[in-house]
This record gives C-alpha cells, sequence and structure tokens, in this order.
C-alpha cells in the first residue's frame, strides 16, 4: 500500500469538496440544506452499504459451501473478490436509501 497515494487522494478530496462547498455557497443562497444533514444522510449510506456487502458476501459463501456440497467440483471463496460486487452493493445501499427516505 503506498501512502503517498493515499494522502494524495485524500488531499484532492478534501480540496475540490472544499470548493465544491464554497461554490454551492455562493451561487445558491435561497435553499440549501445544512452540510451536517449532507454528512449525515453518507454515515447512513455507509452503514447500508456495509450491511449489502456484508449480506452479499455471507449468502455468496453460503451459495459456495453449498456447491461445493451438491457438486464434487471445486468452487473457491476467492470468486467473491470482486470489484463489481462492491460497486454493486453500494448502487444496492443507494437504491435501498433513496427508497427508504421516500417515505
Amino acid at each position: 500500500m503506498d501512502y503517498g497515494q493515499i494522502i494524495s487522494a485524500v488531499g484532492l478530496i478534501a480540496v475540490t469538496s472544499f470548493l465544491m462547498y464554497r461554490a454551492a455557497n455562493k451561487f445558491r443562497r435561497e435553499r440549501r440544506p445544512a452540510v451536517t444533514a449532507a454528512l449525515g444522510a453518507l454515515f447512513d449510506w455507509v452503514g447500508v452499504f456495509a450491511l449489502f456487502f456484508a449480506a452479499n458476501l455471507a449468502l455468496g459463501a453460503v451459495m459456495i459451501f453449498l456447491l461445493r456440497a451438491i457438486t464434487r467440483r471445486f468452487f473457491g471463496l476467492y470468486g467473491l473478490e470482486n470489484l463489481l460486487l462492491l460497486i454493486l452493493s453500494a448502487a444496492q445501499a443507494f437504491v435501498f436509501q433513496t427508497w427508504w427516505r421516500r417515505d
């Protein structure tokens, strides 16, 4: 793990977030939600994402163990090490959180 890349990525995120916050304050005076509400929504999403990702991993592991028990073929758990599973879990959490807040 290259800590220089991590620090530069976090720095870039911090700078662009600050610039967008300043621009939003300048050009959108009429009705803007509080930053704390947005951060709260972010942490809600992170929690829902963690739950969906853990559930998807657990269900995938159960399916692999069942396939191992039913067939004679070997299925590795490393098949769950997939970037697409991470991205789809994030999208799943976003859709769920949006649907949940609409009520």
